[in-house]
């Protein structure tokens, strides 16, 4: 076949392609429906062609149509991972993560319910075998989410709908895939598969797959280090990432590619904006989004080219057969969304997903490109027993073209009948609001025009102009004035935390701000702007409650170091905690200067008044925490806050020389040379000082005043005995009613003792928990650090060794226990 013949068959493909987008968007259909309709219209007229030359098309051009090389390789191994990397790249796992569970029930529990439901529906009525039947089902159980999309973001559907279904999407195809290959092997070699060995492929292949998607963007990070701007070379790179990922995961590593390639578009989206520039990310996004375009195109037209050659064996009976499939997928699909799903909510296990919403993705659940590449695998394995071939390729394709002739052209009907394409109330208020700053400030600019040139009816004309603005929306005019204090206040704070996302991408672009810190920012900014629009003033202040919480990996690492002795991942963790509190102080400082400038004129002095109440409140409450590891830790302190002086010298620097090179004071290649001069400075982003914990044993021992009398060797063997622990604010150390296990003396800090009766307060000197441990009960109080803390940690059985040794240490502990526990009784 002439090359030269495919590749302008291919370029026209994608031109007419390109042209359905439009069409499309005048039909109000979806654009995948187009293409399908195309490919499928133009493989009939090929094949119609060559049964009766002469007719619709040269007999030439049908032969090249029917003969093209088209098999399942070339879109298991191109198309595919195109667009499932760049499907990745628009994903924020920071937010996927919030609605993880419902996610994985989606991916993975609704892709089994639908195996086992459609093969067990089709398997009385088919006259076909269970394996079959299986298989069949294998291909129809994963969804596609290019046509749902691209409807969700036409008609404007929450940002939760889409995360929803491009999440799901994102894996599902891999447990679709695992159990395509393990039906196809049972069928090929019965007895070759068991179930513990489908068992571990279902659990391994996936794992294996992410864990090396996740390194190879690792890797392609660690290279964009080395070439820095250079954004041929970073697309040029990024072209290889999904293909070796595929490749090497399937054909060397025996794992998941599909999964491969989607942790590494998924890595790379949260990894990338706080280590690349946003001029280099805008850029590699832009490049991948016009590749995933023309996959997308060749995906859709050229299976659809050969649906009429897989549809040849299509019977009266398969309707039926399509009908049963039809309905057993909406059925397990629906058990899934409205038996499983409210389930997380009820227990507490994820947020509400409410009942429009599942409607509209179970739905949403359409058929398409992976399905019918499938397929067409079946068709091209010829160790596949033919009439098991036919039955599958024949209803999968069927079925495909189902879901996306009637599902897909419903959808938009449907997401509109509830409702979900409309704004929520804040988003309204803060478009009618810029409409109304609009139309003023564009009939102020319009009047000083008019005036200029002369105009003698500048002021009528200037009004026209600007009430032309929002012309479509009159409510607009003042919308501030119908809203009340907190829904005005709601207002300002969602624009003032778009803000903050939009500062902390220039302080890590301009070098003042570590690529961990940025990543971390970014990403609570993001979920802060999801519970300000939602829950108005009382999600913002959620969000700062959640600020200054105590992540899981911190839980972790206070956990390893309390256990096993080890600080340094608690290290790490408090000065990334602590470097991330005084960015967002910085931040805070700049945002009243914002919301005095900007949003006051718009929104009036009352409002701006209580905006800096609920800023007020999130400063108090960081500089609560800051002020804490201060205390604690003045030195480190004092280190970073040096290196936040570096970099902003360093930023102010590159800006000036920027602002001079605009201006035409300094010549390009002087600018370039400044820029050199600075590139082979040490990274100031990287420059930031360790936190020492202070938790090295002797030295704690010799700072506690009940040790004071102890010679040298009496407190080398006590540093054998104790463990050094560290406490944060607000940390339950022990509880009572608990059986004791170990007495603790405090080096620094300080902690706070509730007996139920009264409240203590102890601090450096002071010993806590030996009473349960010499009066032999439980805990009579719960403890919990008001600072953070050191102390020494003497377990049971170490304390008896002690205290046997030293009479006299014995004598004051036992005594300080007594009175205490006096105290308690008088309580």
């Amino acid at each position: 076949m002439n090359v030269s013949n495919i590749v302008v068959l291919i370029a026209t493909l994608v031109a007419f392609g390109a042209l359905a987008r439009p069409l499309a968007t005048r039909l109000r259909l979806p654009v995948s429906i187009l293409l399908a309709l195309g490919g499928a219209s133009l493989g009939f007229a090929s094949l119609y062609s060559l049964d009766h030359p002469g007719t619709l098309l040269p007999v030439d051009l049908a032969a090249l149509i029917t003969d093209l090389p088209v098999g399942s390789s070339l879109f298991l191994y191109v198309l595919l991972p195109t667009l499932i990397f760049q499907s990745a790249l628009v994903v924020d796992m920071q937010r996927v993560r919030e609605d993880l569970l419902p996610i994985v029930l989606l991916a993975l529990v609704a892709v089994l319910a639908a195996t086992f439901g459609v093969a067990l529906a089709l398997w009385p009525i088919a006259g076909m075998p269970l394996l079959a039947c299986l298989l069949l089902a294998s291909l129809v159980a994963t969804t596609d989410p290019v046509a749902v999309i691209a409807i969700f973001r036409d008609v404007g559907a929450p940002d939760r709908l889409t995360r929803l279904v491009e999440g799901e999407s994102l894996f599902n195809d891999a447990l679709a895939i695992s159990l395509f290959l393990i039906f196809s092997a049972a069928i090929i070699a019965p007895g070759s598969v068991t179930v513990t060995g489908a068992a571990l492929n279902l659990l391994l292949l996936p794992i294996g797959g992410g864990l090396f998607g996740y390194l190879m963007a690792r890797l392609y990070l660690q290279l964009l280090r080395l070439i820095g701007d250079d954004q041929v070379t970073a697309v040029s790179l990024s072209l290889a990432l999904p293909y070796l990922s595929f490749w090497i995961a399937e054909h060397v590593l025996q794992v998941s590619g599909i999964i491969a390639v989607a942790t590494a578009g998924v890595a790379l989206a949260s990894l990338s904006p706080a280590r690349v520039t946003r001029e280099l990310w805008r850029h590699l996004d832009d490049t991948w989004q016009q590749l995933a375009s023309w996959a997308a195109i060749l995906v859709f037209v050229l299976t659809s080219l050969l649906v009429p050659q897989m549809m040849t064996d299509l019977s009266p009976f398969d309707f039926l057969l399509m009908l049963v499939i039809f309905a057993a997928t909406l059925a397990t699909r629906a058990l899934v969304l409205f038996g499983l799903m409210p389930l997380l909510s009820q227990y507490g296990l994820s947020s509400r997903v409410s009942p429009p919403y599942r409607l509209v993705v179970l739905w949403g659940g359409l058929r398409g490109s992976m399905t019918l590449t499938l397929a067409l695998a079946v068709s091209e394995n010829d160790a596949v027993p033919r009439p098991v071939a036919a039955f599958v390729v024949t209803l999968a394709t069927g079925y495909t073209l189902m879901t996306l002739f009637v599902q897909g052209t419903t959808l938009r009907p449907l997401i509109r009948g509830l409702g979900l394409d409309r704004l929520s109330g804040i988003d309204r208020a803060i478009r009618d609001l810029a409409l109304s700053v609009t139309s003023a400030r564009v009939a102020r600019f319009a009047g000083e025009m008019a005036q200029r040139f002369g105009g003698t009816d500048a002021p009528g004309d200037a009004e026209s102009v600007g009430t032309a603005v929002a012309a479509a929306e009159p409510a607009a005019t003042s919308p501030s004035d119908a809203l009340s204090l907190d829904g005005r206040t709601a207002i300002a704070l969602v624009s003032l935390t778009a803000r903050e996302r939009e500062m902390v991408l220039d302080h890590f672009a301009n070098g003042m701000l570590a690529p961990r810190i940025a990543r971390r920012l970014t990403s609570d900014t993001r979920r802060r702007l999801e519970m300000a629009r939602h829950g108005g003033v009382e999600g913002y202040r959620a969000a700062n409650a959640e600020e200054t919480r105590f992540l899981w990996s911190d839980r972790v690492a206070f956990v390893i170091q309390r256990r096993l002795g080890r600080s340094r991942m608690l290290s790490k963790r408090l000065a990334l905690r602590f470097e991330k509190l005084v960015e967002i102080s910085l931040v805070l400082g700049r945002l009243r200067a914002f919301a005095t400038s900007e949003l006051q004129p718009v929104l009036g002095e009352e409002t701006i008044a209580a905006v800096m109440a609920v800023l007020d409140e999130r400063q108090a409450r960081i500089d609560r925490e800051i002020d804490a590891v201060r205390l604690q830790y003045p030195a480190y302190v004092a280190e970073l806050e040096r290196c936040f002086v570096l970099r902003a010298a360093r930023a102010i620097e590159i800006a000036e020389i920027r602002r001079l090179r605009q201006s035409g004071v300094i010549s390009k290649e002087i600018e370039r040379d400044v820029y050199r001069s600075v590139a082979r400075r040490p990274d100031l982003t990287t420059l930031s000082p360790p936190l020492d914990l202070g938790l090295d044993t002797r030295r704690l021992i010799d700072g506690t005043d009940l040790f004071a009398a102890l010679g040298d060797r009496e407190r080398d063997d006590l540093a054998r005995l104790m463990t050094p622990f560290l406490a944060a604010p607000g940390m339950r150390i022990v509880s009572r009613g608990e059986v004791g296990d170990a007495a603790y003396f405090i080096s620094s800090g300080a902690v706070e003792v509730d007996t139920g009766t009264h409240i203590v307060r102890l601090g450096r000197g002071d010993i806590f928990g030996e009473m349960a441990l010499i009066l032999d009960m439980r805990r009579q109080a719960d403890v919990t650090a008001i600072a953070y803390s050191t102390m020494l940690r003497l377990a049971r059985t170490d304390f008896a060794r002690f205290v046997s040794l030293h009479p006299k240490l014995r004598a004051r502990i036992e005594a300080i226990a007594r009175s205490r526990h006096a105290d308690n009784a008088k309580g």
